[in-house]
Order: structure tokens, then sequence, then C-alpha cells
């Protein structure tokens, strides 16, 4: 069968991408990379236009703002990648750039409901949460420190989304039988690693949430600093169990048990492997052993 990107395709990518959007905000991110990238920037910028317009003249801003930062997010980091620039730098700017649209996105949402002050905001903190506690008790949720993570918990949020949508692209395309052009610059996710520098930014905001150097503004930096490269090292954690798995030649069955166990209930102990990873090299270690093995 001919890998052909035809209009029954692009209206179901469309659907498909913006429905997983709205239930789940990061899960439609592949469907949106192969949007792109098969049916062009045009295609792609104007479905999200109006996307999100159409959720925002709905009332529905949350929805808007996850919409909209979501796809600037991927198509910026495509464009970039598109230009040849390397993975790292255009995932720090696309981010950026979701990031920036999330904030402008949250102040005009707030105006136009009257919220002006840093006291009407924690009221709506402390009414998010008293809603989250009301369906489950057993959540305790400081509507002080939500507030205060609210800018991690939007980056956190994008980070994601960029990951699933490049973990997930060539299993999209597989799947529906389209034709992908790869790109030099583009990531090899078994080979992801954080860049050096950043252990030292890590290492540095986890002392700063620990030891007051600055008072309130600087502990609550760290915080945010420390939620994201969390996630930053979750990925690379990932991608080493990846390799180890690979080596092992599990199964569908391993794979999918241990992605349950390690993903769903231990997902920051893959964080931790990541981190660790930074001195001891696994990946490395475990091809020299296959290597060894095979020779």
């Amino acid at each position: 069968m001919k890998k052909t990107a035809t209009t029954q395709k692009f209206i179901t990518i469309s659907s498909l991408s913006i429905l997983l959007s709205m239930l789940t905000v990061v899960m439609g991110a592949p469907l949106l990379r192969v949007l792109r990238k098969a049916y062009g920037p045009l295609a792609f910028w104007i479905l999200g236009l109006l996307a999100t317009g159409t959720a925002w003249f709905l009332n529905a801003q949350p929805l808007a703002l996850f919409l909209g930062s979501v796809w600037m997010t991927l198509g910026a980091y495509m464009e970039l990648e598109q230009k040849g620039i390397g993975w790292w730098i255009s995932g720090l700017l696309s981010i950026s750039a979701g990031a920036a649209a999330t904030g402008l996105g949250l102040l005009g949402a707030f105006r136009t409901n009257g919220i002006n002050t840093q006291a009407e905001i924690q009221r709506l903190a402390e009414q998010f949460a008293g809603k989250v506690q009301a369906m489950n008790p057993t959540v305790k949720l400081d509507p002080e420190i939500l507030v205060q993570q609210i800018p991690s918990a939007i980056v956190i949020i994008l980070i994601l989304a960029l990951g699933l949508g490049l973990i997930f692209e060539k299993r999209v395309f597989s799947w529906l039988n389209l034709p992908r052009e790869k790109i030099a610059s583009q990531l090899k996710l078994l080979e992801y690693r954080v860049p050096d520098y950043v252990i030292w930014i890590a290492m540095t905001a986890f002392l700063l949430t620990m030891v007051s150097f600055g008072g309130k503004a600087i502990a609550i930096l760290a915080v945010n600093i420390v939620n994201v490269i969390i996630v930053l090292y979750f990925f690379q954690g990932l991608a080493v169990l990846e390799v180890f798995l690979d080596s092992m030649k599990a199964g569908a069955f391993t794979r999918i048990l241990t992605y349950i166990i390690l993903v769903g209930q231990l997902l920051l102990l893959l964080s931790v492997i990541g981190l660790i990873d930074y001195w001891v090299d696994f990946r490395s270690r475990i091809k020299k052993i296959k290597t060894a093995e095979n020779n």
C-alpha cells in the first residue's frame, strides 16, 4: 500500500490530535508532529489558530491555553529542527516560546475574568484546591505552594508534550501509513543526554531548596528549577532503561510490565537513574558488556 498524505488522513489526524489534547493536554503531541511533517507548516499553524481561537471564544480559556502553548512548542521546535538547529537549543527555545504564550494567555484570561491581584489569584487557587479535595479527600493541596509552582508546572507540561511527540512520532507515521522524512538534526532518542552543565544548575538549585541563602523568592525559584530538572533527567533515565531492555532483547510483555512499574509507580527512580548516568554512563557500560558477550 502506497504511503500518501490524503485529505481523509488529514481530517483523522486533526480530529484525534485536538481530541487527545483536550482530554490529556500532552497525548495529542505525536499526532501534531505527524501533522506538521506530513502536511506542512501552513496546515499546522492554521489548524492551531482555529482550534485555539475556537476554544477561547467558546469561553473555554484553560483549554485554549493548553492547546495554544502545546501547539506553539511543537511548531517552534519543528521549525528550528528543519533549519538544522540542534535538539537542545531547539527544545530550549521552543519551550520558552510555549511558556511565554501560556504566560500571556494567563494574563489575558485573568484580566478577562477580573482577576488583577496576587490575592485574587490565591483565592482562585484555594477554590481549585477545594474542588480537587472534594472529589478526592485523600489529595491535600496547599494553595500557596500551588501558585508558587505554576511556572514549573507549565514548563513540565510542555516538556512532556515535546518528549511524547518525539518518542511516539515514528509509530504514528507507521500506523497512518504516511511517508516520514528523516532530518539530520533530529534527536536520536536512545542517545538523549542532558548537557553536562545542567548538573551544576541542578545541584545548586537543590542546595537552595534545603538552605535559605536569599530569602523566600530564591527558594521558590530553586524549587521550580528542581521540578523541571527532575523531568529532564527522567527522560535520560528512560533512555537508559530502553537501552537496557534492548540489550536484554526484552519482549513486548516484559517491556509493558517494566514501564508500568517504573514509569507508572516509580517515576522518580528513573529521574535518579538519569541523574546518576552523568557520572556512571550506564549506556556505554551496557554496550561494552554486550560487545564482550558477543565476542
